[in-house]
């Protein structure tokens, strides 16, 4: 089992996975002039998403509520950037506007500190190496059906990666951020 996982694994390709994190880290960065220049059309996406988010779930649901919500959300997310390489153009583009997005709502959230509290925020240790990697596999996507060869294999062959790699981060994220979620929610109540 473990040799199956590593060799699914090793199916990701170090230059789109450096490619990935380096686009995201560039969008992330650009984040902070974009918010402190109100520059709307690249804050009204996020926030909004970020709006209807918080108006899904609340310190008060219950953890299985939050897990699910939580996973469901970012499994989807994170479909859609593997699903973006049969495009060829949107994986770069994507992880870019990864970065972006996740920094405008950390700047809105707690300003520079938002931005510099991803370091030590655990639930992004595992949400970020799982997003990387399914923007990773997009680019892998997208260089296939940019070539010669099949791209539904490819796209088979690496979709075991979404199953075998991402998911399980994002399950592993998803009960992590849903018991911290609870946690303070806990906080909150004075329990």
């Amino acid at each position: 089992m473990l040799e199956n996982l590593v060799s699914v694994a090793g199916r990701v390709e170090t230059t789109p996975f450096v490619v990935s994190a380096l686009l995201f880290a560039v969008g992330y960065l650009a984040s902070y002039p974009v918010v402190s220049h109100d520059v709307s059309f690249l804050t009204w996406y996020p926030l909004r998403v970020w709006r209807r988010v918080r108006g899904s779930i609340s310190p008060s649901d219950s953890w299985h509520r939050l897990f699910v919500f939580l996973l469901g959300f970012n499994s989807f997310s994170l479909l859609v950037n593997f699903l973006s390489g049969f495009t060829v153009v949107l994986p770069p583009v994507f992880a870019l506007f990864l970065g972006i997005n996740v920094g405008v709502i950390s700047v809105e959230e707690a300003g520079v500190a938002g931005l510099v509290g991803i370091i030590v925020n655990p639930v992004a240790w595992l949400e970020l190496p799982a997003a990387w990697t399914s923007l990773a596999i997009g680019f892998q996507l997208a260089e296939t059906v940019a070539g010669a060869a099949d791209p539904l294999e490819s796209f088979r062959h690496l979709f075991d990666v979404y199953l075998l790699v991402v998911l399980p981060l994002l399950v592993a994220a998803a009960f992590l951020e849903a018991s911290l979620i609870r946690l303070a929610g806990a906080t909150e109540d004075g329990v």
